[in-house]
């Protein structure tokens, strides 16, 4: 078999893939691999190049280039997905890639020649999974994260990294009323205009759960208890401003502060529902009675 004959072969392989020679330079590329690379180029090249002098996104090609001269050093091999933008689309690609040993027949020495990979699309399939992943995971509402993904926050070990920690629950008073008065439409307004305003007063690092039907629950890392105070009172004032339909947005919270580890993630939960209960009989007490 001649040379020719060998590059017909791997042309015909129904993937994609590339080989390297010891100083990461491209001997072989398929279309995808060249495609990846020239990014629309059409007179451009990859053949004798290493991807530091032809990946487009530099910080890949610098990637790309120092595991393959770990593979080199090593005679291993790797696989993981990478993340490419064209313009405004993001693309998903599985790359596998070992090093290729190669015995001299009068010798025995192993040694190595070069670096071979298979380049595999994969963005249809990751899409669909960081969407379904997103619609398991957020209430289709308001957005906010739902109550399966709190259980699932709960399940992973203390993160003492992020003490103190306050959590807040919050419960929307009067949303009976929107519903009797004005319907469930006028209802789903009164959530999702609370919704925003806790997204717009609290800060980025604060993570918002639906966990019921009026019920939410807030939980903020490297938060102390005089910083979760300070919020508390910005988050009713914002809620005293506005309103839907006629009513008068209400809501009731109750918050606890973690400082160590000392009380479970749980009990917290539940200290700050009983705390927020009691706000929620006070406002009930309170309002008139016809």
């Amino acid at each position: 078999m001649n040379a020719q004959q060998l590059k017909a072969i791997i042309n015909a392989i129904p993937g994609n893939v590339f080989f390297k020679d010891t100083e990461c330079r491209y001997f072989y590329a398929s279309h995808l691999c060249s495609m990846l690379n020239t990014a629309g180029r059409p007179d451009f090249t990859i053949i004798g190049k290493t991807d530091l002098e032809v990946q487009v996104q530099k910080e890949l090609g610098e990637q790309y280039y120092k595991e393959d001269k770990e593979l080199l050093r090593t005679g291993g091999e790797m696989e993981y997905v990478s993340r490419m933008k064209f313009g405004s689309d993001i693309y998903y690609y599985k790359i596998q890639k070992r090093a290729v040993h190669s015995t001299d027949e009068s010798t025995g020495e192993d040694r190595i020649i070069g670096v071979v990979g298979v380049v595999t699309d994969i963005t249809q399939e990751t899409v669909l999974r960081q969407r379904l992943e997103y619609l398991s995971s957020t209430d289709a509402l308001t957005g906010l994260r739902n109550r399966a993904s709190l259980m699932l926050w709960l399940s992973q070990p203390f993160p003492t990294a992020s003490l103190p920690l306050t959590v807040i629950s919050a419960d929307f008073d009067k949303l009976k009323v929107l519903n009797d008065n004005y319907g469930h439409d006028a209802g789903d307004s009164y959530l999702k205009a609370g919704s925003k305003i806790m997204q717009d007063v609290l800060p980025e690092t604060a993570a918002i759960y639906r966990t019921g039907g009026d019920e939410f629950l807030i939980i903020i890392g490297s938060c102390g208890e005089e910083e979760g105070r300070s919020l508390i009172g910005k988050l009713e004032q914002a809620f005293s401003s506005c309103k839907v339909e006629s009513v008068q947005m209400s809501v009731s919270l109750g918050a606890v502060t973690l400082t160590d580890a000392g009380m479970s993630l749980t009990d917290a939960i539940n200290l700050a529902d009983s705390r927020m209960y009691e706000q929620k009989r006070e406002h009930h007490a309170s309002q008139p009675r016809g």
